[in-house]
């Protein structure tokens, strides 16, 4: 037999008694102490933003863009040359340019932009490293790049995800780029679209899985600043259980 919900004017007494405890003791009896915040985002729902706004708050470093300049120094290059390939899977032509420049004997001159040479399986992997040296120096807060993945089930990470209605991000798109809300909607599906590629290429899961978060805030609802309030408080929180030992 299936199970089914129930309901009554008076709730258990254990629901009453969870119901009735404030926010902190919720924090301070479920879960472990925070040293690493990953954030997933959609494009436009604000991810660069709250790690910018709870950075600040908690003092903790953000690893984001930044990405970007510790890739090109583990690869050697300028971050000009990383930037179009980050959080990006390796094309058809960029699989057959690199290919052919594998096979060509090196006295052939080969002149291409090293864009098109540089894999982005190796930009990837750079950013992996990245990652993963900056886990050995907690706190840290990480933007993307399959973070939510690369760190799943490690104590002390609480993964969030951020949406928001697609009429919602659109404003926010163009109130950035100067663009109409077609072209911003183009944008925002295609880069959605690569970013989900991207985690699903590198770390073989879905970032709209619901069991990949902790947390979820639709950003068309809650502003920046309450969810950086939330998690502040959650955080510190669970922080002071620690130091009193409970």
């Amino acid at each position: 037999m299936s199970e089914q919900w129930t309901t009554s004017e008076d709730p258990p007494e254990e629901a009453s008694s969870y119901a009735a405890r404030p926010s902190h003791e919720w924090a301070r009896t479920h879960g472990d102490p925070v040293e690493m915040l990953t954030i997933s985002r959609e494009f436009g729902a604000g991810g660069s933003d709250l790690a910018r706004v709870l950075g600040a708050k908690l003092q903790w470093p953000v690893l984001d863009r930044d990405l970007v300049h510790l890739v090109a120094e583990r690869l050697h290059l300028e971050p000009r040359h990383i930037e179009p390939l980050d959080e990006q899977c390796p094309s058809l032509f960029a699989r057959l340019v690199s290919s052919a420049v594998m096979m060509t004997p090196p006295e052939v001159p080969v002149d291409v932009e090293s864009t098109a040479v540089l894999n982005p399986d190796a930009v990837a992997e750079a950013a992996r490293a990245a990652m993963l040296a900056a886990a050995q120096r907690p706190p840290v807060i990480i933007v993307g790049h399959g973070a939510q993945a690369l760190f799943r089930g490690r104590t002390g990470a609480l993964h969030v995800r951020l949406v928001a209605p697609l009429d919602v991000r659109l404003d926010r798109i163009c109130g950035r780029e100067g663009c109409n809300r077609p072209a911003a909607a183009t944008i925002a599906r295609r880069i959605d679209d690569v970013r989900r590629a991207y985690v699903r290429r590198y770390y073989h899961v879905d970032v709209r899985d619901p069991c990949l978060y902790d947390l979820q805030f639709n950003t068309g609802h809650v502003r920046i600043e309450e969810i950086a309030d939330f998690l502040g408080t959650m955080i510190t929180a669970r922080r002071g259980a620690l130091a009193e030992g409970r």
